[in-house]
């Protein structure tokens, strides 16, 4: 029987991309490609970042997690790929397109596990976790992105709120309990 305990996380994870696209698609492409001053981002870093992180790493993290006995998992520099990839010339259409694919496929594995699968654990960054706390750890990483976008694009924070309040609603997952965590 699949752990119905994790569904509200895997909801949120769900509704990651959802809430991305909404707040990117309504940006000017001056504003997608302008970071805040002094530290972070741009946008369309932002969304290609979380677009091979969810590739490059929690997919592939998942899998080896259920596939492997206790493996060692991989880091990666998100900033030193921003800089190596270019991700202000590229577009952000398929980064977006791309996390959404990636992680429903991340979701998808998720789904089914029966409870006993969740404390199946790797050493990652010279710790063990388990993968409900690399799940719980997915969504905390979304959110240190999500969050400041939003809050950084006033027009476009009604715009995500909207797309997460109505995935919330079709999914009957509260807005409570969501971490947020500074970059």
């Amino acid at each position: 029987m699949a752990a119905t305990f994790m569904r509200p996380l895997l909801d949120q994870l769900t509704v990651s991309p959802v809430r991305l696209r909404a707040l990117l698609t309504s940006l000017s492409e001056s504003a997608l490609r302008s970071a805040p001053s002094g530290v972070g981002f741009a946008p369309i870093e932002d969304a290609w970042h979380l677009r091979d992180i969810e590739a490059e790493g929690h997919f592939l993290r998942i899998r080896r997690i259920l596939a492997e006995e206790r493996p060692m998992l991989a880091s990666i520099d998100g900033e030193r790929l921003a800089r190596e990839r270019h991700y202000l010339e590229r577009e952000v259409g398929t980064a977006l397109d791309e996390f959404a694919q990636y992680r429903e496929a991340s979701v998808e594995l998720l789904g089914p596990l029966v409870e006993e699968a969740w404390s199946r654990t790797a050493i990652f960054e010279d710790r063990v976790i388990s993968l409900r706390e690399l799940v719980k750890a997915m969504a905390e990483h979304d959110e240190s992105h999500l969050a400041p976008l939003a809050a950084r694009f006033s027009g476009a924070r009604n715009l995500a709120g909207d797309a997460r309040e109505s995935v919330t609603v079709s999914h009957g997952v509260t807005s409570a309990g969501v971490a947020t965590v500074s970059r």
